[in-house]
């Protein structure tokens, strides 16, 4: 995809996003599935970057939460895809889902050169672009949407510990009826 065909498909997607009005209701959403689908969408640019590109789960939890599957794979779609470009050839990218305490995370690690504490205030804005320079082209509207979508979902986003390269957590309150 061109540069200028990726930027139009973000700022649809940040329209779609905070689209005004009344959202249509929420639907039980299987994180389980979404990250499956965005992990065989987005392989094929992970092999390409010598990148691992992983899920970890637990078989026998479910990960169900109230959403629309659509901003969720938007979402998704978006810190992974920012976890393949921002890192180093032969390095991963892991998509990871846990419950605990009465809500479900989905969790994008990777190892690569990570986002400084003293900019991370400033990443999730519109057309904020970190990284050295010859860093990877962007539109710096992936987190902006990310931020937008989640809102939407009444869910929360924010850096997870991380040692060595960017972890960004998604939470979703509670959990979905199994259904």
């Amino acid at each position: 995809m061109t540069r200028l065909e990726r930027l139009v498909t973000q700022l649809l997607a940040l329209a779609r996003a905070e689209e005004a009005g009344v959202s249509a209701p929420l639907e039980t959403v299987d994180l389980r599935e979404v990250a499956a689908a965005v992990i065989t969408r987005q392989i094929n640019q992970a092999i390409e970057a010598g990148i691992d590109l992983t899920l970890e789960t637990d078989p026998v939890e479910t990960y169900r939460v109230a959403g629309h599957r659509t901003l969720i794979f938007e979402i998704l779609s978006n810190l992974v895809d920012n976890g393949i470009r921002y890192n180093q050839r032969g390095g991963t990218v892991t998509v990871s889902l846990q419950t605990s305490r009465g809500e479900t995370a989905i969790a994008v690690i990777d190892d690569g050169p990570g986002i400084a504490d003293n900019q991370r205030e400033v990443a999730f804005d519109r057309f904020v672009r970190l990284g050295a320079p010859g860093s990877p082209e962007g539109s710096g509207l992936g987190l902006a949407i990310v931020r937008s979508a989640v809102a939407r979902l009444n869910a929360t986003v924010g850096f997870g510990a991380a040692d060595r390269g960017t972890t960004i957590v998604v939470r979703f309150p509670g959990a979905a009826a199994a259904g």
